[in-house]
């Protein structure tokens, strides 16, 4: 079998591969979203006589203001956060005859502490004298109307961490993110704080309101883990929150990264009772990094309404599943092609017009300017010489 014989087989399986590449795509079903749990405003009474409608919310698939189950379970499932501040489930299971991973002891970090005096009148004390007092410090606990609906693990100070380049600075008032997280693009993260910490040190008063400043850090090479940094801008800045909830979710947006795949910012709280102009998101603020990931794909309006419609505009997806498919099947018969034709290949006279090339490279000697002049002595008319005696 000739090689022109040969090319015109591989025409004909090229073009076999093109109809198929052409093939008209598979319509799939329309895809329905469905959800184990609908979630429905309920009614409770606060304050002894006060109504309330309480309508649940879903952040990144957490349930806030779900209504509480008729009996505690010391084994229901709750909310921790991991170091980036994304949710996860905790289960907790007995082993042992003990409680694991149970849900989180908060002991006195959100109880007012007071101390109260009592006279011998109101203890009738035995070992008291009619003129002692007694004072002991007593804990009020907080008001948890609204705290009680928030799933997620509170921040509290034995849940700081160490940030800066020793490791040796604590993360107050701030759980969650861990220094150097990294925040993705199109991801929901919970920024924690231990709420208490914006209490003033005269008063006693907590700070009702905070709102939350992502803003740009700019670190020079030179000036890396010396915390001189400049902060060219906050790019977000909250509403004005309560202060007892302790978090806030934050979405990642791609227009914040303004066109780079990776930007280094910094996280920080600011209280109702520190003034813009006196506030330093460096101070107490958390660094680490937000960057693009892996993009997540949200269809339009005008997309969900086709899918409910039933239309779909995937041919492109399924001509790319395509391709893998016929490349496979294109080297599979070529495989086969070749084998059975192993001893019919005859390239002789390709490999001969090659050779002949280049053989015409050089030329002859004797035709080349640079060797015309040389004279081609023999072999016997080069010098010789005789041996001596001491050589003998």
């Amino acid at each position: 079998m000739r090689f022109q014989d040969n090319a015109s087989i591989l025409f004909f399986l090229a073009s076999f591969c093109q109809y198929v590449h052409g093939a008209k795509p598979v319509i799939r079903p329309k895809e329905k979203m469905t959800t184990s749990e609908e979630v429905k405003p309920w009614l409770r009474t606060i304050y002894g006589s006060q109504n309330e409608i309480v309508t649940p919310t879903v952040i990144a698939g957490v349930t806030f203001s779900a209504k509480p189950d008729p009996t505690s379970d010391a084994l229901k499932p709750w909310v921790s956060l991991k170091k980036d501040g994304t949710p996860q489930t905790i289960k907790p299971e007995i082993k042992k005859g003990r409680t694991q991973r149970k849900s989180p002891d908060y002991s006195t970090y959100f109880k007012t502490a007071t101390m109260r005096t009592y006279s011998y009148e109101e203890l009738k004390a035995a070992n008291m004298d009619p003129d002692d007092v007694h004072e002991e410090e007593d804990f009020i606990d907080e008001d948890d109307t609204y705290v009680s609906l928030n799933p997620i693990i509170r921040c509290t100070p034995n849940r700081y961490f160490n940030k800066g380049p020793a490791r040796d600075i604590p993360s107050e008032p701030f759980c969650t993110p861990r220094e150097n997280s990294n925040w993705k693009v199109g991801k929901t993260y919970f920024v924690t704080w231990f709420t208490r910490f914006f209490e003033d040190e005269h008063s006693g008063e907590v700070a009702e309101k905070v709102r939350v400043h992502l803003s740009y850090v700019k670190e020079k090479s030179k000036e890396m883990g010396n915390h001189k940094r400049d902060l060219p801008a906050t790019f977000f800045t909250s509403e004005w929150i309560d202060n007892v909830d302790g978090l806030l979710p934050i979405e990642i947006k791609e227009e914040w990264l303004q066109n780079k795949y990776e930007r280094r910012i910094v996280v920080s709280v600011q209280p109702v009772s520190i003034p813009e102009e006196e506030f330093n998101p460096l101070q107490n603020g958390v660094l680490l990094y937000i960057s693009m990931g892996s993009k997540v794909y949200k269809p339009t309006k005008e997309q969900l309404a086709l899918q409910d419609a039933g239309i779909s505009d995937d041919k492109w997806y399924y001509v790319a599943l395509s391709i893998p498919t016929v490349v496979v099947i294109f080297f599979v018969l070529m495989y086969f092609f070749l084998h059975a034709n192993g001893k019919n290949r005859d390239f002789t006279d390709v490999t001969r017009k090659a050779l002949n090339k280049k053989r015409r490279v050089l030329g002859k000697f004797s035709e080349m300017k640079k060797f015309k002049t040389m004279r081609n002595h023999k072999y016997t008319e080069l010098p010789s010489y005789k041996k001596t005696g001491k050589q003998n």
